[in-house]
């Protein structure tokens, strides 16, 4: 019943986007389809905490813990930014940066970017996440290049290529997936559910080799490093909302496919060993990211470089394995959806007062824009796992298993990049916020009191998850470990 409405509000919120003529109108539809997609999933969760998984189509949709995740955070992250765009499409429409047209385009690509990442999380087929995955790149180009200057043209470009680049390798990787089954080949041995309990063995190096395409070709979207160079520019240009639904979901999605792969990759006979591409490439990300986070000057663009150094704590805990390792990046999957949000949609708030994305060019933010200050402060403490943060639970328990596990060099890159990523966070936002070199007088700004709602609900967000995680979130974390742990 849920999947049939959801199916209808993103109908009907295309079409008000097609045929109605005002902005106001077509966002407010835009936002109520949002927030129902959110009472919708929450409904969903009740009835996968009671039954443990739904199908509908037949077994076209599966529904598990583990995909009710993905869908608590694509809708409620869409909901927040759908609250924030209404809000930024208006202004750059007053101020005659966009036509009409455009705006409609942009609510329009919003939806399919949303439905895109909805119909991902929810197919019991292999092939169907593959789809999705694409579809949100052909979305997700147009946001990115939506200001149509020389710059956002440049990294939409730069995104199709590399990400089209990866998804045809994790393509490549899916076929030799379905070759590996040994078996004649049917419509079943595309579904998720089937995968999952077969029982008549593999042909293990072309599953070695099947795995290895589909992490390094979906990694790619992912932003695992070294093919995150597509990130920093795409989520450094697009309009600030939709690079907080990039960071927030899209990569989280990427990691899900690759991870959903996984659960059927370590069922086989002396590949257990695959875990070692997360604990790589999970290092590989680390240690990329925390270095070029020291050397940012654009703000949006030490953002996106954080959601690498994040997917590379998130691949560490799903590598490390057991219990504690899944849990944390699990968590950390949560939390930092809503931090980086958060602080995406701060900075949006910054490039409409100030015009610029250069670190240097902004000072004293505390004075100027109080309000957005605090959180930013607050961004910065949840992103860098500071207590009492779930982010702070979420690496401690990746780097306790490390530990545990007797992965001691990968966990040692693991709080060694921590401690560097937090010295690159704190030292220029610091510089930003509390800075005053004395040679202009300093003023409150009309743009802090601008668009602060949705930054209220991302907070809410955070609150609720770093409050809740060790009880009413804990049975459905709980759940999603034991179907990746098995």
């Amino acid at each position: 019943m849920q999947i049939n409405l959801m199916i209808a509000v993103f109908a009907a919120a295309i079409s008000a986007s097609a045929i109605l003529k005002k902005i106001e109108a077509i966002s407010i539809v835009n936002i109520l389809g949002t927030v129902l997609l959110l009472i919708l999933s929450v409904m969903t969760g009740f009835e996968v905490a009671a039954g443990g998984h739904l199908y509908h189509f037949g077994s076209a949709v599966y529904i598990d813990s583990l995909s009710e995740i993905q869908l608590i955070i694509i809708t409620t992250v869409s909901a927040v930014t759908a609250i924030y765009s209404h809000r930024y499409i208006l202004c750059e429409y007053e101020e005659k940066a966009i036509s009409l047209r455009k705006a409609k385009a942009y609510f329009m690509l919003f939806q399919v970017f949303v439905f895109s990442m909805i119909f991902l999380a929810v197919s019991n087929n292999i092939m169907g996440m593959w789809i999705g995955l694409e579809a949100t790149t052909l979305a997700t180009a147009f946001l990115i290049g939506f200001n149509n200057s020389k710059l956002s043209l440049e990294a939409a470009w730069k995104y199709i290529i590399i990400c089209s680049v990866g998804l045809a390798m994790g393509l490549v990787g899916i076929i030799l997936f379905i070759y590996s089954l040994n078996a004649e080949i049917n419509t079943s041995m595309l579904q998720w559910t089937y995968l999952l309990g077969w029982d008549k063995g593999f042909n293990r190096t072309v599953l070695m080799a099947a795995f290895t395409f589909i992490f390094v070709g979906i990694g790619t979207k992912a932003g695992i490093a070294p093919m995150h160079t597509w990130l920093s520019d795409g989520h450094s240009e697009a309009p600030s909302p939709i690079s907080a639904m990039m960071s927030g979901i899209l990569i989280n999605l990427a990691l899900y496919v690759i991870v959903r792969f996984y659960v059927i990759v370590r069922m086989a006979d002396g590949l257990q060993n695959m875990r070692y591409l997360f604990i790589v490439f999970g290092c590989l990300s680390l240690v990329i990211s925390t270095f070029s986070i020291l050397k940012q000057t654009n703000y949006k663009r030490l953002l996106a470089f954080s959601s690498v150094e994040n997917i590379g704590i998130m691949s560490l805990g799903f590598g490390f394995g057991g219990l504690l390792g899944v849990y944390g990046a699990l968590l950390h999957s949560v939390i930092h959806a809503y931090g980086k949000s958060l602080l995406f949609l701060v900075s949006g708030n910054i490039l409409s007062a100030y015009k610029t994305k250069r670190i240097g060019k902004i000072k004293c933010l505390i004075k100027t824009m109080p309000v957005n200050s605090v959180f930013l402060i607050i961004g910065i403490l949840v992103i860098t796992g500071t207590p009492p943060a779930a982010s702070f639970f979420s690496e401690l328990k990746i780097l306790q298993n490390g530990f545990n596990n007797g992965e001691y060099l990968s966990s040692s890159v693991l709080a060694l990049s921590l401690l560097i990523a937090f010295a690159g966070f704190i030292v220029p936002f610091v510089k930003i916020i509390f800075l005053d070199d004395g040679t202009e007088e300093l003023v409150r700004l009309e743009k802090d009191r601008e668009n602060i709602v949705p930054l209220f609900a991302a907070l809410a967000m955070i609150i609720f998850i770093s409050a809740t995680f060790g009880n009413l979130m804990n049975p459905l974390i709980n759940s999603a470990v034991a179907i990746i742990c098995g």
